[in-house]
C-alpha cells in the first residue's frame, strides 16, 4: 500500500473527526482563546489608555490581523485533514495566504517609502524596539493551545504545516487582542511587524507541531 492509499483509508475510517464537530472545537478554540488572551492583556499589560478616542485604529489593527487569520484558518482546515504529497495541492493551499502576507508588507513598505524621512524611523518602529513581535505570540498563546486540543481531534498527516498554520492563525488572534494594548498606529509598523510577529507564532508552530500534533 502506497503512503497515499494508507492516507485516503485513514481519512475513511469511521474515527475519523466529522466535519461539524472539528469546526465547532475550531469555533470554541479561538472565541475561548480570544477571550482570554484580552483577559491576558486586561490584567498583564492595561489596554492603551486612548482606547475610546482611537477606536477607528485599534479596529484597523484588528481587522488586518482578523483577515490573516482568516486566510491562515483557511489552510489549518484543510490540514486539519489527512492530505497526501500533491505539491500542486500545497501550492495552490498556500499561495493565497502567501499573497496576503506580500501585499501586507508590500503596502508597509511603501507607505514608508512615502513618509518624510524625519518621520521613517518612528513611523517604522514607534520609536523604539517592536515588542510586538514578542507579545502577539504571547496574546495568541491561549488559542494557539486550545487549536491544538481541536486539531487533535481530527487526523493531519503534514504536521509541521499544519502546526505553522496553527501557528500563524494564533498569531492573528494575539494580533487583534494586542491591537488593544499598541499605541503604534503607524500603517507601516501594522503592516510589517505585525506580519514579523505572526510569521513568529508561525514558525514556533511549525516546530512544536511535530510532537504536539502526533497520533
Amino acid at each position: 500500500m502506497t503512503t497515499d492509499e494508507l492516507i485516503a483509508a485513514l481519512a475513511r475510517t469511521p474515527e475519523t473527526a466529522t466535519p461539524n464537530r472539528l469546526y465547532r472545537r475550531i469555533a470554541l478554540a479561538l472565541v475561548l482563546g480570544l477571550v482570554l488572551g484580552l483577559v491576558l492583556v486586561r490584567l498583564f499589560m492595561g489596554f492603551r489608555p486612548d482606547i475610546g478616542v482611537a477606536a477607528p485604529m485599534v479596529a484597523m489593527k484588528a481587522g488586518f490581523s482578523a483577515l490573516i487569520a482568516t486566510f491562515a484558518g483557511g489552510v489549518a482546515l484543510r490540514l486539519a485533514k489527512p492530505i497526501g504529497q500533491d505539491k500542486g495541492t500545497m501550492a495552490r493551499l498556500v499561495s493565497p495566504f502567501v499573497l496576503v502576507i506580500a501585499a501586507a508588507i508590500a503596502i508597509g513598505v511603501i507607505t514608508l517609502m512615502a513618509t518624510e524621512p524625519g518621520h521613517r524611523f518612528a513611523a517604522f518602529t514607534g520609536g523604539g524596539f517592536p515588542w510586538c513581535i514578542i507579545l502577539i505570540p504571547i496574546c495568541g498563546l491561549p488559542a494557539a493551545l486550545l487549536l491544538v486540543w481541536a486539531m487533535r481531534e481530527a487526523a493531519p498527516t503534514r504536521l509541521a504545516l499544519a502546526g505553522a498554520a496553527i501557528g500563524a492563525l494564533s498569531g492573528g488572534v494575539g494580533a487583534m487582542v494586542y491591537a488593544m494594548f499598541c499605541s503604534v498606529d503607524s500603517v507601516s509598523f501594522v503592516t510589517i511587524w505585525y506580519v514579523v510577529g505572526i510569521g513568529l507564532a508561525s514558525a514556533l508552530g511549525a516546530l512544536l507541531g511535530v510532537r504536539l500534533l502526533r497520533w
